[in-house]
């Protein structure tokens, strides 16, 4: 893992952890009670929420770089799908930029950009 700008908050560290395990209980326990989630298929909130998320989508999320903003973090990251059959691992990970809201210890928000500058521009403080 490369962080350039920044480090991640251990709190990131334990989420990609779990997510990447499948682990959406754990996940889910680095995560406000509250915790907003943001991304191409709308948004939504709670815990049960990302617990439903990380079952359900099989994601694997490779992080490259982290930049610090008001309120979070931005972590790019390589995204990719396995054991899915609609992931066409031939085209390599798909990069996605992923502001973190942190509030308390825990992740507040959890929002899903394609590209580096809004995702930088995303208002996270909780």
């Amino acid at each position: 893992m490369n962080i350039e700008t920044s480090t991640l908050d251990s709190v990131i560290v334990v989420w990609h952890v779990a997510v990447n395990a499948g682990d959406a209980d754990s996940a889910a326990s680095a995560c406000a009670e509250d915790v907003k989630l943001v991304g191409d298929g709308g948004s939504s909130s709670g815990r049960d929420e990302l617990k439903r998320w990380v079952a359900e989508s099989g994601i694997r999320l490779m992080p490259k770089e982290a930049y610090d903003i008001p309120g979070g973090i931005v972590v790019a990251q390589e995204a990719t799908w396995p054991g899915r059959e609609d992931w066409n691992a031939e085209n390599g990970p798909v990069r996605y930029y992923t502001a973190f809201g942190l509030r308390d210890g825990e992740i507040s928000g959890i929002y899903r950009f394609d590209n580096l500058d809004d995702a930088k521009a995303a208002p996270v403080a909780a």
